[in-house]
């Protein structure tokens, strides 16, 4: 991942955070605020019309009692008073929901730097091993592509030892299945009946007739026409998993696993079959390429304990 890239992730991720944060603390803080401004208008309001009625009553005809009146004001008064005098002590109880609120955030807060680290960790291990394996190719092994055309894949077939009638036939028979195949659906859609089982059953026949290129190159062939056409054909071991048969065995991250009990591994599947054939284990050889040199291991049939990526490697070292 380009640096510039990289380094604009972490700073809308701490952007972001910051801000949520922020926000948090902002709603804890005025939320007490708010409660205690609103008694106080309250209070306000009461203190005004009890001293609305005492002025409209004072200018009456003398029929109604003043003291009467003089205390229905002055207990309205009394009962404003109480609701300002509660309203007070809310500033002391939303101070303490808002250090509660403050160390959960804190909390929060930790986590969110933690995961950022982590994921710069990795960023950094994934780039690094990028600008390793630039570093080992040529710049034309960096260009190649699997080939899009019928001459390209034959010129790939003849560099991956086959010869060139073979890879004539070999292009030539690809070719026509796929001409079929067109031929199937174009009269699947004129007549319709694309989506029936009838149109499965005739798909499935000519793609039967498909055969692969591993089962009519032989190893070494198809190991170089995967390299030549851009196509990963190999495994890497990305990390262990503690206490595993991998870890045992002294596997390393890193290593590139070329063979399994004697037989090549060009892909996962590879891998898995291996390991699940045979007699559950049993000792088998695995060898592997670390740095420039190979190394043979020992282990026993079975789940190796190990995490995966897909990778190229020149077979011819």
């Amino acid at each position: 991942m380009p640096e510039r890239y990289r380094q604009a992730l972490f700073a809308i991720l701490t952007f972001g955070a910051g801000l949520f944060a922020g926000f948090l603390i902002v709603v804890a803080v005025l939320r007490p605020a708010m409660s205690t401004s609103e008694a106080t208008s309250r209070a306000g309001i009461g203190t005004s019309e009890a001293q609305a009625i005492s002025a409209n009553e004072s200018v009456n005809d003398g029929s109604d009692d003043v003291n009467s009146t003089l205390l229905r004001v002055s207990n309205e008064i009394d009962d404003d008073s109480h609701v300002v005098s509660a309203s007070g002590s809310q500033p002391d109880a939303g101070l303490d929901v808002l250090l509660a609120r403050i160390d959960v955030l804190n909390e929060g807060w930790g986590r969110i730097q933690t995961e950022l680290a982590e994921l710069r960790q990795r960023l950094d291990l994934m780039e690094r091993r990028s600008v390793q394996r630039s570093e080992q190719e040529s710049p034309e092994q960096q260009q190649s592509i699997r080939p899009p055309t019928p001459q390209e894949q034959r010129s790939a077939l003849v560099r991956a030892g086959v010869t060139a009638g073979q890879a004539e036939d070999i292009v030539w028979r690809r070719a026509q299945l796929a001409l079929d195949r067109l031929e199937l659906r174009d009269q699947a859609v004129r007549e319709g009946w694309l989506d029936t089982p009838r149109y499965q059953e005739e798909l499935q026949a000519i793609n039967e007739q498909r055969v692969s290129l591993r089962d009519e190159l032989e190893v070494d062939s198809y190991d170089r026409y995967l390299y030549e056409t851009g196509q990963n054909n190999r495994v890497s071991v990305d990390s262990l998993i503690p206490g595993s048969t991998g870890e045992a065995s002294g596997i390393q991250p890193g290593d590139i696993i070329e063979s399994y009990g004697q037989q090549p591994v060009f892909d996962f599947g590879d891998l898995r079959s291996a390991t699940t054939e045979g007699e559950r284990g049993e000792l088998v050889p695995m060898v592997v390429r670390r740095g420039n040199r190979q190394v043979e291991l020992w282990l026993p049939r079975g789940p190796i304990g190990v995490q995966l990526e897909a990778t190229r490697l020149d077979p011819r070292g």
